[in-house]
């Protein structure tokens, strides 16, 4: 049993990327050559005890994406009703000891800074935190494990944003001087030129 767990959601297929669906987003490469969904997955090494990377229809693509890192893929077969079926799925097939690290596999640009701070602040007890930037909240979001009942409650579509609403008095913000853990990857255009003089886009 790990003591924090990372669950990165990788189930999407990302259709705002590419509508016909044959180039899948978390595969695009950054500037530096890596893979989407490799950076988000490398931030995350050395910080939570054990990284779960949840996977929908390109679980193969995934794990070639991935060779060589400590992570362990499982396949969501929900995947297609929306992140909060991914999301339910990574917290039934983990137990970690205090809980988890919900990270995105979209949002390659969050430091390794970040991801240490939020699991910080779940070690000393936070049922619920999660980072801010210039008053936007971020990712990753660290549920301890007493919220397990709550987290395999959730909705299909929503993730786990009701459940933020809901238990609101239990969150603790994390101040961070991190974009990059509000920029996602939607579009071509959301990924940089060149690094790192370029910065990351917002999320949205």
């Amino acid at each position: 049993m790990s003591d924090v767990c990372a669950l990165v959601l990788a189930a999407g297929e990302g259709r705002r990327f590419d509508p016909t669906g044959d180039a899948w987003k978390l595969a695009a490469p950054l500037a530096d050559g890596r893979p989407v969904l490799r950076a988000a997955c490398e931030a995350l090494v050395g910080i939570a005890d054990e990284i779960v990377v949840v996977c929908g229809s390109r679980c193969e693509l995934a794990e070639a994406i991935l060779a060589g890192l400590p992570v362990r893929l499982v396949a969501c077969p929900d995947a297609g009703l929306g992140m909060g079926a991914s999301l339910r799925h990574g917290v039934s097939e983990t137990r970690p000891r205090l809980g988890w690290l919900v990270a995105l596999g979209d949002m390659p640009f969050v430091s390794p800074g970040t991801h240490a701070a939020v699991r910080a602040r779940l070690l000393a007890g936070a049922a619920i935190a999660r980072p801010v930037f210039e008053g936007r909240p971020g990712h990753p979001v660290a549920f301890s494990a007493d919220q397990r009942p709550a987290l395999l409650a959730i909705g299909d579509e929503s993730g786990a944003a009701r459940l933020l609403r809901d238990r609101a008095d239990l969150l603790e913000t994390v101040p961070c001087e991190d974009p990059g853990c509000v920029a996602d990857v939607d579009r071509p255009s959301d990924i940089p030129a060149a690094l790192p003089s370029a910065s990351p886009p917002r999320a949205g």
